[in-house]
């Protein structure tokens, strides 16, 4: 999706945002759960190295690989991508943050996705 968007010359304040932010809990809650599994630092920061070439080689590939004048190929780049965030965000955060925020959870959410179209409407400096 990153590559893409930056082919199509539409790369925006809120999908950066997007994506720096929500790899920080996921990644953050992920790696907790794996040194409670007993892996060494070692190996958890190793892993996340590889998840951050190959998501860098996805970006590149992105870039290079998908025609952007093709309307049918951004929208299901776009959808695959929602997608995703959406399995995520339903698999591994809304529980974990369930079980600290409680009924907060929902509300703040719901905020979270108001400041991402409060974002998305904010112009990119060149």
């Amino acid at each position: 999706m990153l590559g893409l968007t930056i082919m199509q010359g539409q790369l925006s304040v809120a999908l950066l945002a997007g994506i720096v932010l929500s790899n920080f809990p996921e990644g953050m809650a992920s790696s907790s759960g794996l040194r409670a599994a007993k892996w060494r630092e070692r190996r958890v920061l190793l892993m996340w190295f590889v998840v951050i070439v190959v998501s860098g080689v996805a970006a590149v590939a992105g870039y290079s690989l998908l025609d952007p004048a093709h309307d049918r190929t951004g929208a299901l780049v776009q959808a695959f991508a929602a997608g995703a965030l959406l399995a995520m965000l339903s698999n591994t955060l809304l529980p974990e943050a369930y079980e600290v925020e409680g009924p907060l959870t929902g509300p703040l959410v719901v905020a979270g996705f108001a400041t991402s179209l409060w974002l998305s409407s904010l112009p990119l400096a060149a």
